[in-house]
């Protein structure tokens, strides 16, 4: 993916939010951060067990050879693991309702990189991604998180330390 391969050409930080072969190209030059769900992994991986340890070890791989320093992989309604080649999260999901799970994973990467930008943790931007991805799931139709309701969720996110 050009956009990849300029961001690294000029030592910038490259964050990535697609799917299918675009996700396989950029991961290919290397970027800073990739978030993709359960399906998109399996679909660039074969990765098919259906456990924890298996996607983890999937994400570190990627971590490990410099596809990406960050996977912040998202797994619906069990949550969603962060991981960087020393260290892996899991944050179990929040107990809603959702109203629409439009507009989630673009919330969830929107609050990490602005927590990031403002020289926090990637832990404490992980957080705040799930707490922004669950947050959207309570706008009906296609909105975005509200900042109120990712304030409100925020304390409840719950980081494991793996």
């Amino acid at each position: 993916m050009r956009a990849a391969r300029i961001a690294k050409e000029h030592r910038a930080k490259f964050v990535l939010e697609t799917s299918g072969p675009p996700l396989a190209a950029a991961l290919e030059e290397g970027v800073y951060r990739a978030t993709p769900n359960l399906r998109e992994l399996r679909e660039l991986t074969g990765v098919s067990r259906e456990d924890e340890h298996a996607w983890i070890d999937t994400c570190r791989r990627l971590t490990t050879t410099g596809r990406a320093e960050i996977v912040a992989l998202t797994l619906g309604d069990r949550g969603a693991l962060l991981v960087t080649r020393d260290h892996v999260w899991r944050a179990p999901a929040l107990p809603i309702k959702p109203a629409s799970a439009v507009g989630a994973g673009d919330s969830f990467l929107g609050a990490m990189v602005w927590s990031l930008a403002k020289g926090q943790s990637i832990d404490n931007a992980f957080r705040y991604g799930v707490a922004a991805g669950s947050a959207a799931l309570l706008s009906p139709g296609t909105g975005l998180c509200r900042h109120q309701d990712v304030e409100r969720l925020y304390p409840d996110v719950v980081l494991q330390r793996l």
